[in-house]
């Protein structure tokens, strides 16, 4: 048997970007977030500042323009406008007002401007009160332009030019604060924050080991996916005593349960492993086994390393304890180890109870034809559980039956055989691949990493396995109405093969 893919398309440009922004979406919402409430923070507490302005005409000449001249005057402004901000002053404003202030802060807040062209000197001063800004500003503009007309305007040198500097205008504030501005730096913070969000986003994104997709996960493991379970499909048991079987589970793996059928009965030995803990494994192995069943075939699920989180527990059962000190020596025990799981009430339970509840279907006739469906027919076949433990399948404990025996013994006792292995890694996993048909690798969207992929097809290409598949989980699964139609009229799915060389 070789797996196919379950129809996975190629994902476009634009689509990659969308997924990224669905990944990133978290951080980029946190840092834009995080910059408008700094920017609010600072903008909120600062008190307000009014500013002062007023004009001080600068003219080349005692009673006029000097012809010499002509209209060019705009060395004079410019060469004028930094003495407005001169120590002299400044320091002549603040003994006359009698400021607290440094010649440095005072100057801080003084501006001075003008234009090409023009006799015009442009002055603001900023205060956080109005009329203290008008004060200070009508103080500045009197002292510079007796400080011009002592200087530059009674020199008795005929040939030096002279400069009159007058005031046109008293200062006046505005009636509105000049800052803060919360709507503009409010604006400002939130396009910076949005552009260093996608840029953390991006170098984030770009050191992110993890996988994310289903084209990524056939990369990395060199294999297709050949099913895809919701993650919703963690949280609960597959075969749940109080609320039925989990339906929505059994349709997502519908995809492998169909290509497993067609494959010959000396290849229907699977071990289900993964790259790491938590990825997911026991619950595929569970809902393949469950499927395999309501279709009418008869399956064993064994359980290689039982506890709270693994096949055992999602099949709706308790340990009952075995392990390295379990009951199983040999072949004589293995019929009494096997535990039944009934699925017989629990499939029409699921059916008419849990997925009517859901909504997924609009009456209860066609949920009883779902069921119908489900159970294939009407012909259930039989679902038994082997608990064992990595310890069970040493050399020490199964001193006188192989690992080879025991999975011959087993696979003579039912058409599929689903073993639940621990992660890669483990000899016991090692050692169940090299006598399985084929492997399935349980791969968590956004957990498993592109090393732990690596690691698995590495280990499965020296082992030769004949081949395997990656069941993805994370993605949506698709609705139990969809599940009747794709039962009764099957899709054909995109064919892509992998060979292996014969062991």
């Amino acid at each position: 048997m070789t797996l196919s893919p379950n129809a996975s398309q190629p994902q476009s440009a634009a689509r990659r970007q969308v997924d990224f922004l669905k990944r990133q979406a978290p951080l980029i919402v946190f840092v834009t977030w995080a910059a408008l409430a700094a920017a609010a923070a600072v903008t909120f507490t600062q008190d307000n500042v009014y500013q002062a302005s007023t004009k001080i005409v600068v003219v080349p000449g005692a009673g006029g323009l000097d012809p010499r001249f002509g209209p060019n005057i705009q060395p004079f402004t410019q060469t004028l406008s930094p003495l407005v901000k001169s120590d002299v002053v400044a320091n002549k404003v603040i003994q006359d007002l009698g400021l607290n202030e440094t010649n440095e802060s005072l100057l801080k807040n003084l501006h001075v401007s003008s234009t090409p062209d023009s006799a015009v000197l442009q002055l603001t001063y900023d205060s956080h009160s109005p009329a203290e800004a008008v004060r200070i500003l009508n103080r500045i503009a009197s002292v510079f332009t007796s400080r011009v007309q002592a200087k530059l305007g009674q020199s008795t040198d005929p040939t030096a030019p002279k400069v009159t500097a007058t005031g046109w205008e008293p200062a006046y504030a505005s009636s509105k604060p000049v800052s803060p501005k919360p709507a503009q730096t409010l604006a400002f913070a939130g396009i910076i924050g949005l552009a260093l969000g996608v840029i953390l986003a991006l170098l984030r994104d770009t050191l992110d080991e993890r996988i994310h997709r289903q084209d990524e996960l056939e990369e990395n493991f060199g294999a297709p996916v050949i099913a895809a379970l919701p993650k919703s499909a963690l949280v609960r048991p597959v075969v749940d005593r109080r609320r039925g079987l989990d339906y929505g589970n059994l349709h997502a793996i519908d995809p492998l349960r169909l290509q497993l059928s067609r494959a010959k009965p000396r290849e229907r030995l699977i071990t289900i492993t993964s790259g790491g803990a938590g990825d997911g494994k026991s619950t595929v192995a569970a809902s393949l086994g469950v499927a395999l069943a309501l279709s009418g075939a008869d399956v064993i699920c064994v359980d290689v390393a039982p506890n709270r989180h693994s096949l055992t527990h999602r099949l709706g059962l308790s340990s009952d304890g075995a392990g390295p000190e379990g009951s199983i020596s040999g072949p004589g025990d293995l019929q009494d180890a096997l535990r039944d799981v009934s699925i017989e009430e629990l499939a029409v339970r699921g059916g008419v109870d849990a997925i009517q509840r859901r909504g997924g279907l609009d009456s209860e006739d066609a949920v009883r034809d779902l069921g119908s469906i489900m159970a294939g027919n009407g012909k259930r076949g039989r679902l038994q559980l082997l608990e064992l433990g990595e310890g069970v399948l040493s050399d020490q404990t199964l001193a006188s039956w192989s690992i080879a025996d025991l999975i011959a013994d087993l696979k003579a006792m039912a058409s599929y055989v689903i073993v639940d292995a621990p992660s890669l890694g483990s000899g016991t996993t090692f050692a169940l691949l090299s006598a399985s048909d084929s492997a399935i690798i349980a791969a968590r969207e956004g957990r498993t990493t592109k090393e732990q992929a690596r690691f698995v097809r590495n280990a499965l290409e020296t082992l030769q396995m004949p081949s395997w598949g990656v069941v993805s989980i994370g993605r949506a699964g698709p609705s139990v109405a969809a599940f009747a139609q794709s039962r009764t009229r099957p899709s054909q799915s995109r064919s892509r093969t992998r060979e292996r060389k014969p062991r």
